[in-house]
């Protein structure tokens, strides 16, 4: 009696299997054909803001280059390499008008704490605070940068430290169409007017508004109803202790949403020019780039700690997907010094605020 052998169930089983392997190397094949040929993956977040800007240039990953963003046009550096390599931010911004870029998108590189001697493109790729450029969004890959409001501000801005003085001392704010264009022109901003001491900061308040001239006049406002209201604890009424106070005006910028809010990403997006912030619906809290330092203590997660503890939120909430997570810095404008403290031939004009809007 003869054994029936297993050899074609064994030969079946080992075809099957190598179908198999087959068909997971052409999927991982094709796979990989699709990703090249839709180009390279860059994160929802940064996409949705790259969209509809016109002209970008790439720097730092020109993998990037003529990928399909919706309305704009990924490019190389041309025109902008010379000012990229130098160190004059205002060189940028002409290269960048000439060429007709709107905005900089830029892959992530070593970070560089000090800036002296520090190229242009050295500090976008570092993701580095920078005077007239402002980050939008910022990945532990790419950051997208733009031109700040400071950017095209001008001469224009030296006269609103004297409007805020002219207002907290009681006159009536000037009609916004009086304002310079820069000033008056619609954009979302926030404006910051700064009372010092010798020095030492007594008051402040912060206003946003639909153009500089309105939340600076709104920001002048209040901070004069404010410190009426603590008048007694400030040194008395404002009208007496204002001549020897600073008025200091500066723009409150946001540099850069988190599309990444891992602790080390966190920590490595943040320098020391920067606060920490945060923003849902109607409600937006920060910490200005001093009480960062002060509370953070070297620590951007730190600091974020302490400003959620101060508005009752859990101090993980880096985790919550409803907020978002944004590096602010401030932009000084300019400053009105105490009158007390300056010469007597200061050069400065008598007479009514409206005088300061209409110099040239």
């Amino acid at each position: 009696m003869q054994t029936k052998t297993a050899a074609p169930r064994v030969c079946y089983a080992q075809r099957v299997r190598r179908l198999l392997v087959m068909l997971v190397l052409a999927g991982i094949a094709f796979g990989g054909w699709w990703l090249f040929a839709r180009g390279p993956s860059l994160e929802a977040g940064l996409t949705k803001e790259l969209e509809r800007r016109g002209r970008v240039v790439v720097i730092g990953d020109d993998a990037l280059l003529g990928a399909p963003i919706d309305g704009t046009s990924l490019v190389a550096r041309g025109g902008l390499a010379n000012a990229l390599a130098g160190f004059d931010e205002v060189a940028v911004l002409d290269a960048m008008r000439a060429e007709n870029v709107e905005a900089l998108l830029v892959a992530s590189g070593a970070r560089t704490e000090n800036a002296e001697g520090t190229s242009i493109e050295a500090k976008l790729r570092a993701y580095a605070p920078l005077e007239r450029l402002r980050a939008v969004y910022l990945t532990p890959t790419y950051a997208l940068y733009v031109p700040g409001i400071r950017a095209d501000l001008g001469e224009s801005g030296a006269a609103l430290p004297r409007i805020a003085r002219a207002i907290l001392e009681g006159e009536s704010p000037p009609r916004i169409s009086r304002f310079p264009e820069p000033i008056r022109r619609i954009r979302s901003v926030e404006v910051m007017v700064l009372l010092r001491d010798a020095g030492q900061a007594r008051l402040w308040r912060s206003a946003r508004g639909s153009s500089i001239a309105r939340a600076l006049v709104t920001a002048s406002v209040v901070a004069r109803q404010r410190w009426a209201e603590r008048a007694e604890a400030l040194g008395g009424p404002l009208e007496r202790r204002l001549p020897h106070l600073d008025v200091e005006i500066s723009l409150l910028e946001e540099d850069g949403t988190l599309g990444n809010t891992s602790a080390a990403f966190v920590e490595r997006a943040y320098f020391p020019e920067h606060g920490v912030a945060y923003e849902r619906p109607g409600v937006w809290r920060y910490l200005l780039p001093e009480a960062t330092r002060t509370a953070g203590n070297g620590s951007a997660v730190k600091a974020y700690e302490t400003l959620f503890a101060d508005n009752a939120l859990p101090t993980d909430s880096l985790r919550r997907s409803d907020l978002r997570f944004y590096r602010l810095v401030t932009t000084p404008v300019g400053t009105s010094p105490a009158p007390s403290r300056l010469p007597r031939n200061d050069g400065l004009d008598e007479g009514d605020v409206l005088d300061v809007v209409d110099a040239p």
